[in-house]
């Protein structure tokens, strides 16, 4: 099977909650909520899947932070950080990936969705944090609800 071959049949896929789960499309975007991607190995497999993410990512930190994911750079459009591991996870993607440091999960969707629609391209919103969620959520259904709500308000 071919990577194009891959990639469409991922995105036939509808996801389970919270992993790989699709939210919606506004246009040619399309709202993924990942949030059980906890540490860089779970973001890597939904990293993989989409071409022009927009990529919300960060939290509580885990060892080795995201560098094991750079050969997924290139598919990113733009990043946007979330929580405490924002300012390292700037660090790593400086000068390679675009990102903007938002702070908290509804800023993130906000930033992601309106700059995605303005792109005029097909593209995913994708949240794939690479992070526990304990430093601004209980767990990561709580996080991955937020998300989901957030995503369904700016569709309508």
């Amino acid at each position: 099977m071919d990577d194009e071959t891959l990639q469409q049949g991922l995105r036939s896929f509808p996801g389970l909650a919270h992993r790989m789960e699709q939210i919606g499309k506004q246009g040619e975007v399309l709202f993924i909520n990942d949030s059980k991607a906890t540490n860089a190995d779970s973001a890597a497999k939904a990293l993989a899947s989409f071409d022009g993410i927009y990529w919300i990512a960060g939290g509580k930190p885990k060892e080795g932070g995201i560098t094991s994911l750079a050969e997924f750079f290139p598919r990113i459009r733009k990043a946007y950080l979330i929580g405490e591991a924002a300012q390292d996870f700037a660090n790593t993607l400086a000068g390679r990936v675009p990102h903007e440091v938002v702070g908290t999960l509804d800023k993130a969707v906000a930033a992601a969705a309106r700059d995605a629609a303005a792109s005029g391209k097909p593209g995913v919103v994708l949240l794939s944090p690479a992070c526990a969620s304990f430093d601004q959520f209980p767990n990561f259904e709580v996080r991955g609800n937020r998300f989901r709500d957030a995503a369904k308000s700016l569709l309508g």
